[in-house]
């Protein structure tokens, strides 16, 4: 158990030094459209799902990725690498301070007991995670179970608030019988995107990977970021599609929707969520120029190059 635990944790320290590179460009990405920001974290999702990767001589990982090696557990004088000189000699001296030193041919040490309690702790939060994440989602499936059927995929209930994407082979809109025409109509074309660029497929893996790596929380944050971008971008799908002078009439109908939110949705769903920052996105939109667009790309081929590779 314990060298699964290990391999995770190395995992989980290489996406967080390609999470944090994501967050910085992020921040160059401000004047670009969101779905830029939004592909990017595709980038951490495979560096925390996928422990192998290209090679690339421009390659800014560390050139050796078990900054915690598998020997450790047996080590007389155990120590990481992470490459990052402060962060070493900070855990090195930490370690060397709270294990007692171990003696030629003892059978038990330390840091693999150490090790092995972690290792526990860490699938325990797996399986609470686990369970939340399907319970509330049996849950709002149970709850949901007289919505009637609108049109095509679209259901209709008024044990809900907020409108919302459910489902995995055969995803549903569902939405709450109260919606006026525009409501309706922006609502709609907004789960619909959801769907067309298969988000009920990538929000459940992130969310997985989540639950694998609950323990880092620089994948908290990028759980958060990425689907705030996910959402920020569906936005601008709907405006760039149907035109930038709905801005006022759908930010309306966002501003309306956030007013009955009730908290219920499994985090499996898609519920509108960070509405006060998508009215703003939304109320600022302007069709991005040529210039962005190139400067977004560039930036983006340059973040996967040197961190979507290894040396």
């Amino acid at each position: 158990m314990s060298k699964l635990f290990l391999t995770v944790l190395n995992m989980s320290i290489t996406g967080g030094f390609v999470a944090i590179a994501v967050m910085i460009a992020r921040l160059l990405l401000k004047r670009a459209p969101k779905v830029f920001s939004y592909a990017l974290w595709a980038l951490v999702l495979f560096r925390l799902l996928c422990p192998f990767s290209f090679e690339s001589e421009v390659s800014l990982m560390p050139a050796d990725k078990e900054y915690i090696p598998q020997e450790i557990v047996y080590m007389q004088n155990p120590a990481i690498n992470t490459g990052i000189k402060m962060i070493d000699i900070a855990v090195n001296n930490t370690i060397e301070e709270s294990l007692p030193p171990v003696n030629q041919g003892a059978s038990v040490n330390p840091a693999g007991v150490l090790t092995e309690i972690f290792a526990i702790i860490w699938l325990a939060g797996i399986a609470v995670l686990l369970c939340y994440g399907f319970i509330t989602y049996f849950r709002l499936k149970q709850r949901l179970s007289t919505a009637t059927l609108v049109r095509d995929n679209i259901y209709e209930t008024d044990l809900i608030k907020t409108a919302f994407v459910m489902g995995f082979i055969k995803p549903k809109i569902i939405i709450p019988i109260d919606l006026s025409e525009n409501e309706f109509d922006y609502i709609i074309k907004h789960e619909e995107t959801h769907i067309k660029r298969f988000d009920y497929i990538i929000k459940p893996l992130a969310f997985l990977a989540l639950i694998i790596h609950w323990f880092n929380p620089l994948i908290w944050l990028s759980y958060y970021l990425m689907t705030k971008d996910m959402e920020m971008s569906c936005d601008e799908s709907v405006m760039k599609n149907t035109g930038e002078d709905i801005r006022v009439n759908y930010s309306s109908s966002l501003f309306a929707l956030s007013a009955r939110q009730s908290g219920l949705l499994s985090p499996l769903a898609f519920g509108e969520g960070n509405v006060k920052g998508r009215i703003k996105n939304v109320l600022n939109y302007r069709k991005p120029s040529f210039w962005i667009i190139l400067s977004a790309v560039i930036i983006i081929a340059t973040v996967l190059i040197l961190f979507g590779t290894d040396p």
